[in-house]
């Protein structure tokens, strides 16, 4: 079923991915949650980083240890291999994978480049930098579905949402607003018990299914945005 480009079109594309993926985000989730879990228990991560990681994210001061550094490094790269194999078997289970062939490194220099637009665009008063994000958020699709290259996908992504920016935008506001009440509400529960261990654990967990839940979410808005006739034109031909 083809769904409109609108608000619902993207909310209700994105639930259905997950609904019919719900193994892999399941292992995507407690494989990154426990990893961060682990790290804090061992007092490799700070308990403040489960709060506000949301991406592939590395930090190093000089108060860290080197075993710390190492972990959390090791904890960066599993985030990117795991969101690589995320999107690909999302893909692929849609019947939008062209290839089986990796292209994970094209995925890391894509994420690197990405990542940097958007940092310039954030520190640049945050609107360029949320428009950047909108535009760019079919780039995964494009990349690893299309096997189109780095900034081919990134300048496919920025064509393809054209016209669709305020949907894609408030549709992600949605997702964004739903995973703070959930978070607020399962950690607050676990407050009053004085583990902190425990909450960090389970804020841990809430970041692996808010990154899984934007990756499937890009892929939702490439699905709809992106005419894929030219390939199934091949497929027949």
């Amino acid at each position: 079923m083809q769904r409109d480009t609108d608000v619902g079109g993207f909310l209700g594309q994105t639930f259905d991915l997950i609904g019919r993926n719900a193994r892999e985000v399941a292992i995507y989730v407690i494989v990154l949650g426990a990893a961060n879990a682990f790290g804090l228990i061992f007092g490799f991560v700070d308990e403040s980083d489960t709060f506000t990681s949301f991406g592939f994210d590395f930090e190093y001061t000089s108060a860290m240890g080197f075993g710390a550094a190492l972990y959390q490094f090791g904890v960066a790269v599993l985030s990117v291999v795991a969101s690589y194999l995320l999107l690909q078997s999302v893909l692929a289970n849609s019947g939008r994978l062209r290839e089986t062939t990796t292209r994970i490194w094209a995925y890391v220099g894509m994420v690197i480049l990405a990542f940097l637009g958007m940092a310039i665009g954030f520190m640049l008063l945050i609107v360029p930098g949320i428009i950047l994000a909108v535009r760019w958020s079919a780039s995964s699709g494009f990349l690893i579905g299309a096997r189109k290259g780095i900034t081919e996908s990134l300048s496919a992504s920025w064509d393809a949402t054209r016209g669709h920016s305020w949907p894609i935008f408030f549709a992600g506001l949605v997702l964004g607003i739903g995973l703070l009440i959930v978070s607020a509400v399962l950690v607050g529960s676990l407050t009053f018990t004085g583990i902190s261990v425990a909450v960090a654990s389970i804020a841990s967990l809430v970041d692996a299914a808010s990154n899984a839940l934007f990756l499937v979410f890009g892929l939702a808005v490439y699905m709809l945005v992106h005419d894929d006739s030219e390939h199934t034109a091949e497929v027949f031909s």
